[in-house]
């Protein structure tokens, strides 16, 4: 590392290299660790949305008559949106007041509800004791199973029928019990299936679309156009150290920032519209830096 130091620029360019690849972490940790999954068709979410709200709702009404409820909610079966349903759930559910929903936390509690329910759904002859999965896990009140008995979705409208099997526990002076309610089912719809969530004509349509997406275009443009002279004073600093190292890595970074910025504009989805655009823009954002960089150097 000794004697990369001293090669002239290269402090400067690998500084950038550095900040490039924090950058990047910081962005997958925002994804995988902050932001829930968001794997559903946009009418398929809209549909778990309206089963969810009624399921929150439900909860609602127990609040009322029950007091506070510590709830476990189990993974979702037959869940194929990598855990979105059960992310969108657990907001939901503690959205509501009185209401603590959080995942299993005590593999012990997940392991018994697990062997309950899969009793339950087999119809067998001696099912385990409900009570047994509350003996570890005294601070749950209630532990919550839903499927994933439909979900689907069109051109216009969407479905999403969610089976809810409830394990509820009580506490008795002689110890705890706990008993099953039967299952229930939620059934939510999007779109045109859903009475008064038809699309109207004085929503967005093409017109809004078109504009949102030239005014984005726009501030692209200017931001690539701008980018060099705002690092003028780095740019004429690299330029006094003879590095190519250093003017390659500033031409890099200048690019960067451009596609950075046409990602902001689009809240980081990666969509195909997204894309084709970073793609074109790289050849252009490349040419214009490094004209900008010469002219820079020539002044």
């Amino acid at each position: 590392m000794a004697l990369l130091d001293n090669i002239p620029g290269w402090k400067v360019f690998s500084a950038g290299i550095g900040l490039a690849a924090l950058a990047l972490v910081g962005y997958f940790a925002w994804v995988w660790f902050v932001k829930g999954p968001d794997d559903l068709k946009e009418l398929q979410n809209q549909a778990a949305e309206h089963a969810l709200d009624q399921v929150a709702e439900e909860y609602r009404k127990q609040v009322l008559d029950r007091g506070e409820i510590r709830l476990i909610v189990m993974p979702v079966r037959s869940d194929t949106s990598n855990g979105q349903i059960r992310d969108m759930l657990i907001k939901r559910l503690n959205a509501v007041e009185g209401v603590k929903a959080d995942v299993p936390r005590n593999p012990t509690l997940e392991e018994r509800a697990s062997g309950v329910i899969r009793s339950l759904l087999d119809k067998d002859e001696t099912p385990p004791d409900p009570a047994a999965v509350f003996e570890d896990a005294a601070e749950a009140d209630e532990v919550l199973s839903v499927k994933v008995e439909k979900l689907w979705s069109g051109a216009d409208s969407g479905i999403c029928t969610l089976e809810v099997i409830r394990i509820v526990g009580k506490q008795k002076e002689e110890g705890r019990e706990a008993r099953i309610e039967a299952a229930v089912y939620y059934k939510g719809l999007s779109g045109s299936a859903r009475p008064g969530d038809e699309p109207d004509d004085s929503g967005p349509g093409f017109g809004s679309a078109l504009l949102g997406f030239l005014w984005r275009l726009v501030v692209v443009l200017a931001a690539t156009a701008i980018m060099p002279f705002l690092s003028w004073p780095a740019a004429k600093a690299a330029f006094r150290q003879d590095s190519n190292a250093m003017n390659a890595g500033l031409l890099f970074v200048l690019t960067a920032l451009d596609l950075l910025v046409l990602f902001a504009l689009v809240a980081f989805e990666f969509s195909t519209t997204a894309i084709v655009c970073a793609v074109l823009l790289l050849p252009v954002a490349l040419i214009w830096n490094l004209r900008m960089l010469n002219f820079i150097e020539e002044r």
